[in-house]
């Protein structure tokens, strides 16, 4: 047995080359052999793709932007009338934060017409209308709603509709307090009305009156309902469609979007929620001039009453009495009261803006809009405006972080330990103010009543005129005081600007749709309907345990591959196809394991040359009669022994006698010659078929009349073919190894486990012995690595063994039991039929 290690790899430099060229080849083929998968899968995908994109409901975008104005040096108008700056601090984050609030939620949701919804039903989707709706639900908000039921509105002819409704539990909110105050189960109604009749039921109060928007024909037939909102629910699916981001993070311009599935409805609340953010942010700032007025106007109720009367006991005085003017003395003394009491009246209002921001203090409110600016009354106090400047500040800045923490949170600590501390600072402020302030005005009373001593030494009617005059000019000058004061704070609301600006405002013509992708949802579509093929494809093939490409070999050994034969068609179930045939395609396969076999044993003048395999139906029989066929088609003496002494099936593809046969002459029954028996096809070539079934096959092969058969049979013929039972079954053929010049292992396409000759060959390869592969049985169906379509082989004949040692892989039905030839009928491949045509 011949063991030079060139023989095994002679053919591994073109086998790497052919691997490097046929690996991405192979792939194309695997996949474009299943090429109906891919239309089937295809067209379903994309049918799936368009009724998805058909019926799903259209999802909607729009965006506006909004600048917000950078902090900057300095006060704006009304700080620097007030002291008092409410401009933002320019925290971007803050204003996110304010946009996204419920509160400018709601503030938009209150000026839209959205707490009922409107839908109308095709064949599959359901649409949401707005603005078209074909009728109009007129609530009756001063008593608690069912909400979030759909109403189903069927219009019948003769101006009645159909009103049905169905639900397990809804909840009742009141829109007056803004809250849920209930819960309705087992909803079943269903009742018929008239347009504009007032729908009074337990669950709700509204009437239904059709509008401009009504089409008979189109309406009539349209599945139309409608749904009653509560604005906490409102709020909450609105938010959820917004967005809202900076457009990078240098920049102060912030972006806005909206989603929703009406393209109309998002736009508008879109822009209402810029308009409300914009109006925040003004009405913040008018919050002094506001409150200054109100003040003001408090005030000049009274005052307007006493300047009334003052001015008409002093129009009685003069009326009833002739006119005079005062003396010179009466003069001065008169104008020197007047300054005294204008100045009196000034410190008395101060006093009392000083006492209410004193309670304002002490009632430990949070609320700086009900504050009033020092410098709005007129008050110069440096400290006190700075004081009162910090706290609206520090409560601004609390109720903005507020929208977006609780208060737990740090910063909200921190800040109501800033306020705290500043309230007690211009509580000490106040009443040191208010201390000095009653000081003051009891000097200008002490003044006042010495002054009134000197009056009573004047006339009796000049000291009636002094006191008429002095009552008027003091209701007087209160009054010009507080209206200057008014229309300060007046100037000042007009004065004001919002901080920030809306740049582009959200456009029904800008409106895209981002749901569904259409495009994408095809790609989407497309791309699996071509993946499930694909993995089909590839999962069939990695789950695949048998050998379909010369690779699957190649990885699981290092044994050389001598030769490779293709399934063929033929007409009948012979296995002598070489020598039937001996110029055609099958014959050349054989010629290029023969020419092999001799690089293999260095071109000696006799050899031997053991065939086997792992398991049954492999087609070692057949590869064992055509290559000892083709061997004497060459002119060698040749003889094929039948050592399948389990199961003999030699004699019977020549017609041949198995009454004696090798167990015969290794029993000892028989000569050499009277097992000899001529093919009867071809002259040099002879059969000794396996003889009688014995009870112990391997000890027969195991003993001395077995060396002593091969050294007769070497002396007598060229070449020796052994025909031997299957490896992972039996151990007769590791018996024979050693007799052999050439053992061939036969592998089958589709049939050999890729496991169990794994085991096998790396079993061998630590037993010493060398083995060459023969690829039997190739098929070329597009899936595979094999391209070839022409040769014979594949010539299964069911074998089965029982005796359940070897590899364990399970193989056979029984040793004894009967099986049935299976051959292949295959179109003759178009390469085979050039070949054959080339020959002859």
């Amino acid at each position: 047995m011949s063991t030079n290690n060139d023989s095994q790899n002679f053919q591994r430099p073109i086998q790497t080359q052919e691997e490097n060229s046929i690996d991405i080849k192979t792939i194309i083929i695997k996949v474009l052999s299943y090429w109906y998968l891919f239309v089937i899968f295809g067209f379903l995908a994309l049918s799936a793709g368009y009724v998805y994109n058909r019926y799903t409901t259209n999802v909607y975008q729009v965006s506006s932007s909004i600048y917000i104005k950078e902090q900057k040096m300095g006060m704006d108008a009304a700080a620097m009338m007030t002291g008092m700056n409410f401009r933002s601090l320019g925290n971007v984050d803050n204003e996110i934060g304010i946009l996204k609030s419920y509160m400018i939620a709601e503030k938009a949701l209150r000026n839209l017409d959205f707490n009922v919804s409107y839908y109308a039903k095709g064949r599959l989707a359901t649409v949401e209308l707005y603005k078209d709706n074909p009728f109009t639900v007129e609530v009756d908000y001063s008593v608690p709603q069912m909400v979030g039921v759909r109403y189903f509105v069927k219009i019948l002819d003769d101006g009645e509709y159909l009103l049905s409704a169905k639900a397990e539990v809804a909840s009742k909110y009141d829109f007056n307090e803004d809250k849920y105050v209930g819960r309705v189960g087992n909803l079943n109604f269903e009742e018929k009305y008239h347009f504009g009749d007032t729908v009074n039921n337990k669950y709700n109060k509204f009437r239904i009156i059709l509008n401009s928007h009504y089409n008979a024909d189109n309406d009539n037939r349209m599945k139309l309902s409608f749904c009653i909102n509560s604005m906490v629910s409102l709020v909450g699916r609105m938010s959820s469609g917004m967005s809202v981001s900076n457009m990078n993070k240098q920049a102060s311009l912030l972006i806005l979007t909206q989603q929703g599935t009406n393209a109309a409805k998002i736009t508008d609340y879109l822009n209402e929620v810029c308009n409300q953010f914009i109006q925040r942010d003004l009405d913040l700032k008018n919050r002094v001039s506001d409150n200054t007025i109100k003040f003001i106007d408090n005030e000049l109720v009274g005052i307007q009453e006493s300047l009334s009367k003052a001015e008409v006991d002093l129009q009685r005085f003069q009326q009833g009495n002739d006119f005079m003017n005062l003396s010179t003395q009466a003069n001065d003394l008169f104008n020197y009261l007047k300054e005294q009491e204008k100045r009196k009246a000034e410190l008395e209002l101060n006093l009392k803006y000083y006492t209410d921001l004193k309670v304002y203090i002490e009632a430990n409110l949070d609320e700086p809009d009900k504050l009033i600016a020092p410098s709005a009354m007129g008050i110069q106090d440096p400290l006190l405006n700075s004081l009162v400047s910090r706290l609206v500040d520090l409560s601004s800045k609390k109720s903005t972080q507020l929208i977006t923490s609780t208060d737990k949170n740090p910063v909200v600590i921190s800040l109501d330990q800033q306020i705290a501390q500043t309230k007690l600072q211009l509580l000490e402020n106040i009443n040191n103010i208010i201390n000095n302030a009653r000081l003051t005005i009891k000097g200008i009373n002490d003044n006042i009543a010495k002054l009134d001593e000197q009056v009573k030494e004047l006339p009796e009617t000049q000291r009636q005129l002094l006191g008429y005059e002095r009552k008027f000019t003091y209701s007087e000058n209160i009054y010009n005081f507080l209206m200057q004061r008014r229309s300060e704070a007046q100037i000042l609301k007009a004065s004001n600007t919002p901080d920030n600006e809306i740049i582009d405002t959200a456009k029904l013509s800008l409106v895209r749709k981002v749901a569904p992708r259409t495009t994408m949802i095809y790609l989407v579509a497309l791309i699996l309907g071509l993946a499930i093929p694909i993995a089909y494809i590839f999962l069939v093939d990695f789950f695949n345990t048998k050998i379909m490409e010369r690779k699957d070999i190649e990885q699981a050994t290092n044994f050389p591959i001598i030769g490779q034969i293709p399934q063929i068609e033929s007409s009948s179930n012979t296995k002598t196809m070489v020598i039937e045939s001996p110029k055609s395609p099958a014959a050349e396969s054989f010629r290029s394991i023969r020419t092999n076999i001799d690089f293999i044993t260095q071109g000696k003048e006799r050899c031997t040359v053991l065939v086997t395999g792992d398991m049954a139906s492999v087609g070692k029989t057949y590869i064992s009669i055509n290559l000892a066929s083709i061997y004497a088609l060459y002119g060698k003496k040749t003889v094929l022994i039948g050592f399948d002494l389990r199961k003999p099936r030699l004699y019977q593809e020549f017609g041949l006698s198995n009454k004696l046969g090798t167990t015969s002459y290794l029993a000892n029954k028989a000569s050499l010659d009277e097992i000899i028996q001529p093919s009867g096809k071809l002259p040099s070539l002879d059969v000794i078929c396996a003889g009688p079934v014995p009870p112990n096959p391997a000890e027969l092969i195991a003993s001395d009349r077995c060396a002593q058969l091969f050294a007769e049979l070497k002396e007598r013929y060229d070449y020796i073919i052994i025909d031997t039972p299957p490896l992972a079954l039996v151990t007769d053929a590791f018996l024979l190894m050693k007799y052999a010049d050439a053992n061939c292992y036969v592998v089958r396409q589709g049939h050999t486990n890729k496991k169990v000759f794994a085991s096998i060959t790396k079993d061998l390869e630590d037993r010493g012995l060398k083995i060459n592969i023969i690829i039997n049985g190739i098929v070329f169906s597009g899936t595979y690595g094999y391209r070839y379509s022409y040769g014979y082989g594949g010539y299964g004949y069911g074998y089965g063994y029982g005796y359940g040692y070897g590899y364990g892989y399970g193989y056979g039905t029984g040793y004894y039991g009967s099986d049935n030839h299976h051959h292949s009928k295959k179109k003759e491949g178009l390469l085979a039929r050039i070949l054959r045509k080339r020959r002859e």
